[in-house]
């Protein structure tokens, strides 16, 4: 956890809310449809399935694996893991970053496992980053450090995005067919450094997943 620039140790653990939450929400089944003086249809909300998975084309909850832009001594990253017991879930995400020019990715795939089409109707980022030194790091050099970590997502053909989207239009999600959402935890380039530890606390973000766009 630990890295030498100029002799000094430099660590920054990335947390991503203690437990990440890109969680897909359903669409809501909550009123009848008359169809006739005699008959009603209640549509089943169960078929109505979108769920995380490690793989594009069915769906498995396997482990997350993190890339790395690069190798460096003790620049690590925890393995993702996807929960689709209850709003499906992806947690564990955790950087340990030692220097600038550092960046780590989590890819997996939004996959509609249902029985409608779904449509992807907002992105929205909750919390804010907060960086909070450790006994002995200067608080002044750890909020200029801090500028320079960022957590952005991508979600199939929509533009990456670090900040809420509150309407997305036409991002249709077929049946059997599968969103890929890259997850990006940076420490950029040319960024201020900290003469000790301290974390990171970024934001968890929320897709929402609706049966009508």
């Amino acid at each position: 956890m630990s890295g030498n620039r100029k002799g000094e140790i430099l660590a920054i653990v990335a947390l991503l809310l203690g437990a990440i939450g890109v969680t897909l929400g359903y669409a809501a089944f909550s009123n009848s449809l008359n169809v006739s003086y005699s008959a009603v249809v209640k549509p089943d909300s169960s078929l109505f399935d979108v769920d995380f998975s490690t793989k594009n084309d069915g769906l498995m909850t396997g482990p997350v694996t993190p890339k790395y832009n690069r190798m460096a001594k003790n620049f690590t990253a925890t393995t993702g893991q996807i929960d689709n017991t209850g709003d499906p879930t992806v947690s564990n995400l955790h950087v340990t970053f030692t220097e600038p020019d550092e960046e780590v990715t989590y890819t997996f795939y939004a996959y509609n496992a249902g029985k409608y089409a779904a449509y992807l109707n907002s992105l929205i980022f909750s919390g804010t980053k907060e960086c909070t030194p450790a006994a002995g790091t200067n608080p002044t050099m750890v909020a200029a450090a801090c500028n320079g970590i960022s957590f952005s997502v991508k979600v199939g053909d929509e533009a990456e995005s670090d900040t809420s989207i509150a309407s997305i239009d036409h991002h249709e999600l077929g049946i059997n067919r599968s969103d890929m959402v890259v997850v990006t935890i940076t420490y950029a380039d040319g960024s201020a450094i900290a003469d000790g530890d301290f974390d990171v606390t970024l934001p968890s973000v929320v897709l929402t997943y609706d049966s009508v766009d």
